[in-house]
C-alpha cells in the first residue's frame, strides 16, 4: 500500500536535513517539536490539506528527487502539485489530445466511453447489495430494479450522437443510483441525493461532504496518472473547458468514481455510522484521515492496487489519442 504522509496541522513546517523529512508543529505556546522524522522512501505522497502549513525549499527538492507525490489540498479541492523541469517534454501528447478535443466524432466517442463505464460501475456497486440481499433471503426490490434501468441507460449511452446527450443521460442514471444509494445508508445521515454546492459547504449532509473528501483523494490520483502519461490536465473532451479546470482529470474520473469512492465509504456508513456523522459540524484532522484511509485502502490495496489501474487508463488513452491503440473504459468485475 503506498504511504501518505498528511499534513493537517496548522503552524506545521516540513523540511528537510540529511537526506530526511522532518515535521515540526508549533504548540499553543509558540514552540516547535519533532512530530516525526521520515526518510524519502518511507513515503509516496506528502500531502498539505491545510493553508495554515509550510515546506522549505530544501524538502520540495528532496521530494523532486525521489520523485514523491507532493500535493497541497484546499479542504477537498486539490489545488497544486510539484511537477519536475520535464514535464513540458510531453508536446506531442499535448497536440494529439488538441486534435481529438476539435474533431467533434472523437469528443463523442470518448465522453460515451467513459460515462459508460461509470454507469457499469455503479451498477456492480447496486449488484453487491442486492446479491447480500438475496442471500440473506431478503430480495431488494429497488435494488433490482435500479441494476435493469442503468443496464439500459449503458445502451442509450452508446446510441448517444452529442456530448451534451451523454451528460443528460449520465444525469439521469446518477439520480436512479443514488436514490438506491440513499436506501443502503443510515437515515440518520439525511442522504437523499448527490450535491456538491461548494459554496454552501457546510449546509450539506454529512454523506455528500465525506463524498467530496472521497473524490479529492481521487481526483490526486487521477491528476497523477494524467502527469505520468504525459497528458495535458486542461483539455478533456466530456467536461467544458474553463480556466483552471482539469477537465481530463474529471473525465478519467468518472469510470473510477463508483470503486474507488463511493463502495467503501458506503460501506464506513453502515459499519461506522458515527464517523460519517461527525461530518455534520465543524471536521477535525482525525475526521478527514479517516476517510482518507478508507479510501486510500481501496486505491493503494496491497494485492491489487486501483492506482496501477488508473496510471494504466490514463496511459491508454494517450496512446488512443496517438492512433496507437484504443480506449477501453476500466469495468470491475465485482
Amino acid at each position: 500500500m503506498a504511504k501518505i504522509a498528511l499534513i493537517d496541522e496548522w503552524g506545521a513546517y516540513l523540511s528537510a536535513r540529511k537526506g530526511r523529512f522532518i515535521l515540526k508543529v508549533k504548540d499553543k505556546s509558540g514552540r516547535s517539536t519533532v512530530k516525526w522524522e521520515l526518510a524519502p522512501v518511507e513515503i509516496d505522497t506528502i500531502a498539505f490539506t491545510t493553508t495554515g502549513a509550510s515546506i522549505s525549499a530544501e524538502a520540495v527538492k528532496l521530494a523532486s528527487d525521489f520523485g514523491i507525490d507532493l500535493v497541497f489540498i484546499d479542504r477537498v479541492k486539490p489545488v497544486a502539485r510539484l511537477l519536475p523541469s520535464t514535464y513540458g517534454s510531453t508536446m506531442r501528447n499535448w497536440k494529439a489530445q488538441l486534435d481529438a478535443f476539435n474533431n467533434p466524432v472523437e469528443r463523442v466517442k470518448l465522453a460515451k466511453l467513459f460515462i459508460e463505464g461509470k454507469v457499469h460501475n455503479q451498477r456492480i456497486v447496486l449488484r453487491e447489495w442486492a446479491r447480500k440481499a438475496r442471500a440473506q433471503g431478503k430480495p431488494n426490490r429497488d435494488l433490482e430494479d435500479s441494476i435493469v434501468k442503468l443496464d439500459e441507460f449503458q445502451g442509450y449511452i452508446r446510441k448517444a450522437g452529442s456530448v451534451e446527450e451523454v451528460m443528460s443521460l449520465e444525469a439521469h442514471a446518477a439520480k436512479r443510483y443514488w436514490s438506491s444509494v440513499a436506501r443502503l445508508l443510515p437515515v440518520e445521515l439525511g442522504f437523499t441525493s448527490r450535491e456538491v454546492r461548494r459554496e454552501q459547504y457546510l449546509s450539506l449532509d454529512p454523506f455528500n461532504r465525506v463524498l467530496n473528501v472521497g473524490y479529492s483523494i481521487l481526483r490526486k490520483e487521477v491528476w497523477r496518472a494524467v502527469f505520468l502519461a504525459g497528458l495535458n490536465p486542461y483539455i478533456g473532451f466530456l467536461h467544458s473547458p474553463r480556466a483552471g479546470k482539469m477537465s481530463l482529470v474529471f473525465d478519467l474520473m468518472e469510470e473510477f468514481r463508483p470503486i474507488a469512492v463511493d463502495r467503501p465509504l458506503i460501506v464506513l456508513a453502515r459499519n461506522d455510522r458515527d464517523s460519517v456523522l461527525k461530518f455534520k459540524g465543524g471536521v477535525k484532522g482525525e475526521d478527514v484521515a479517516k476517510i482518507w484511509s478508507t479510501v486510500a485502502s481501496v486505491i493503494y490495496s496491497a494485492d491489487k492496487p486501483l492506482s496501477n489501474v488508473i496510471v494504466s487508463q490514463a496511459r491508454l488513452l494517450a496512446k488512443h489519442l496517438k492512433g496507437t491503440d484504443t480506449y477501453r473504459p476500466f469495468k470491475a468485475r465485482w
